[in-house]
């Protein structure tokens, strides 16, 4: 940057005035426990002290993003904090007010989990009049996907969907009964499950030629072969067995939708060919007549954890064109070990794509913490951008002040435990009590959460505060917090694209992040799956931390994880 760069974008944002008692008072700066801010928009939005309007606050510096025009698919990218969901959500909003009059529903907004779609239907009711929510269509991708089977299923033909653990024990036992040690049961699952499925590739000489870019260890032509042929006996015993995996579920629904898409462009090209005549003479009695695309616009979010058949499935069920697809994602927050180029699916986004690198919701000191989780300096390691290249989060700071992170070692887990508890405590009664009379009074319902790192975890840390400490407890679930308690309770993945005021990682120790026993299975056998892995938990744990807006703590008993900056 020029001088004149760095003032207008680094300084002149940070510039505050203080009074002379101040200027020089380097304690009292210090001892500052409040979260603070230089940006005026963003103090008022403090000030109001609703953490549930702060959730679908916009910064007048990103509504050039949302009232933007653009000629075809676009991507935001950020990391934590940057607003990326609130952008998509307002996006959302805008795109509904530009509607003619109708009743349909041309809007689809999408993410990967069913936890987070019930978040952001939550949060978009709060922006939107029930009317205009009305022609927005709101579901997970495994949902759309799932209709789109139903609507072309034959009669007697449904088969069980299960997820790829099922799969993979399937799988296993056919290695067995083969008496075939060749090949990892892990590793055929994922060249089945990323390069087939990923690629839709029906014959054996089709994936001779597929690429397999990522995939780590290499295989030749004969290994090819002798993979394919495993590979067939596996997807014929989940036939026999009536069963059908997600990832094979997404591949049939793009397929289907692929189709649809071919047969609208050819009966337009027709019409267009024949000077715009009507073609009732060439239409069936199918209703070809009336078969349109499913969507005028679509928004994604969390796009970084999507399936290429997904990608394939959205791009068939909108039409090209202005304002078509809108995404948003960071591949830093990646927790599912999808690895899709865009460019690759049909959705070209060069030439559209914008950054956001300034965080409006992670104070100064969280983010720090929460940034040394994702440093890969000195690490063959590299995040990529969904486009055929790399990311980095060169740029990426806050305007927001507030209490460094905690970082608590413990003596055992009921260590852990207690000291959660007592925190929590005190936690709650700063926000109902108003940090003791001096701001507004708050519900803590919604603010408070403990993200945990093992599912077992969640029982534990909800019962010994239900009875222990006399904490109300809702646990965080694939359709959104289950009950109406003060504190949430939720495993990591749980967490992800989610915000709380004030947020507690426990459990956080060395052989749980990263599990030890994935990364060492891997470090000689396949070092790219093995730095994958160790991608993937760093990232976990980094869309963790990052969920909290005010406070994170961060505790542990034994040896705390590698990855935490202690």
């Amino acid at each position: 940057m020029s001088l004149d760069e760095v003032r207008k974008e680094i300084t002149a944002p940070v510039k505050v005035e203080l009074d002379q008692d101040y200027e020089q008072d380097l304690g009292a700066a210090l001892a500052r426990t409040t979260v603070t801010t230089i940006d005026a928009d963003i103090q008022a939005a403090l000030e109001e002290g609703d953490f549930r309007a702060w959730k679908v606050f916009l910064h007048p510096t990103q509504a050039k993003l949302v009232n933007r025009t653009y000629n075809g698919p676009a991507r935001v990218s950020g990391g934590p904090g940057t607003g990326k969901t609130i952008v998509a959500l307002h996006r959302v909003k805008h795109l509904a007010q530009q509607l003619p009059p109708g009743h349909n529903k041309p809007i689809l907004l999408t993410t990967f989990t069913k936890n987070l779609t019930t978040d952001l239907r939550a949060r978009l009711a709060s922006l939107m009049e029930p009317e205009l929510l009305a022609r927005v269509e709101i579901a997970h991708i495994d949902q759309l996907a799932a209709r789109v089977l139903s609507e072309n299923a034959v009669k007697g033909a449904a088969k069980q969907r299960v997820y790829d653990s099922a799969a993979l024990n399937v799988l296993r036992q056919l290695l067995l009964e083969l008496d075939e040690r060749r090949w990892d049961a892990e590793f055929l699952y994922e060249e089945w499950d990323q390069v087939i499925l990923g690629q839709s590739i029906g014959n054996r000489k089709a994936y001779f030629e597929a690429r397999r870019a990522g995939r780590g260890r290499s295989v030749t032509r004969p290994e090819r072969a002798q993979i394919w042929k495993i590979l067939e006996q596996f997807t014929a015993r989940l036939d026999k067995d009536g069963l059908e995996t997600w990832g094979q579920a997404a591949e049939r629904a793009a397929r289907l939708e692929m189709e649809r898409d071919a047969r609208i462009r050819a009966r337009q090209e027709h019409k267009e060919a024949v000077g715009g005549k009507d073609l009732i003479h060439r239409d069936d009695g199918s209703g070809m007549r009336f078969l349109h695309h499913r969507y005028r616009h679509i928004v994604v979010d969390e796009a970084q954890d999507l399936r290429a058949a997904h990608w394939k499935m959205l791009r068939a069920m909108v039409a090209p064109g202005p304002n078509d697809l809108f995404i948003a994602g960071d591949t830093h927050q990646r927790i599912y070990d999808q690895q899709v180029t865009l460019g690759t699916v049909g959705v070209h986004i060069r030439g559209r794509s914008s950054r956001l690198t300034l965080s409006y919701r992670t104070t100064k000191e969280i983010l720090s913490r929460a940034m040394q989780v994702v440093n890969l300096t000195g690490k063959n390691l590299a995040y990529d951008d969904l486009d055929d290249s790399t990311d980095n989060l060169n740029g990426y700071r806050s305007v927001l002040r507030g209490p460094v992170p905690d970082l608590v070692p413990c003596a055992s887990w009921d260590d852990e435990l207690d000291q959660l508890a007592a925190a929590l405590t005190a936690w709650r009664e700063e926000i109902t009590t108003g940090n003791g009379g001096t701001g507004p009074r708050r519900d803590p319902r919604g603010s408070i959460a403990v993200c945990v790192a093992e599912r077992d975890m969640v029982s534990q840390v909800m019962f010994h505060l239900a009875t222990k400490a006399k904490i109300t407890v809702a646990e965080l679930t694939k359709d959104g917090p289950k009950g109406d308690g003060e504190v949430h309770v939720g495993t990591m993945h749980r967490f992800k694209g989610l915000e709380y005021q004030k947020l507690a990682i426990v459990g956080a120790r060395d052989g749980v992040i990263p599990r030890t026993a994935v990364i060492e299975r891997y470090r000689t056998t396949d070092p790219q799956r093995c730095a994958r892995e160790e991608l993937r938990a760093r990232s976990l744990l980094f869309v963790a931390a990052t969920r909290a807006r005010d406070a994170l703590r961060i505790s542990w008993h034994d040896k705390p994880s590698p990855y935490l900056p202690v």
